[in-house]
């Protein structure tokens, strides 16, 4: 999983407003995931000022995946985003 940033508004040394996005690829064997089970994919944004950020997003027919936008705030400009898949759970599974 990876970020895409779709807005940013930096405020000179005082830090930046970001709003991201997940993108989420498959790297491996294409087994084991049912396309018919729509999947609870929990991660962790790293890089907001007032500590980790916890999302959800939902993928469904193996390449739909439904998401919000998440606004964080750096610390300043160069800080860097970053996310990390936490949990995967089979809704009603």
């Amino acid at each position: 999983m990876d970020l895409r940033t779709t807005k940013r508004q930096c405020f000179g040394s005082v830090g930046c407003n970001v709003t991201v996005e997940p993108t989420l690829s498959y790297v491996g064997a294409f087994n084991g995931i049912d396309p018919d089970a729509v999947y609870e994919i929990t991660y962790e944004i790293r890089g907001d000022q007032s500590g980790p950020v916890i999302e959800t997003a939902e993928l469904s027919n193996e390449t739909s995946l439904n998401y919000s936008q998440s606004l964080i705030s750096t610390a300043s400009s160069s800080k860097k985003v970053s996310v990390k898949i936490t949990d995967v759970v089979i809704q009603g599974g």
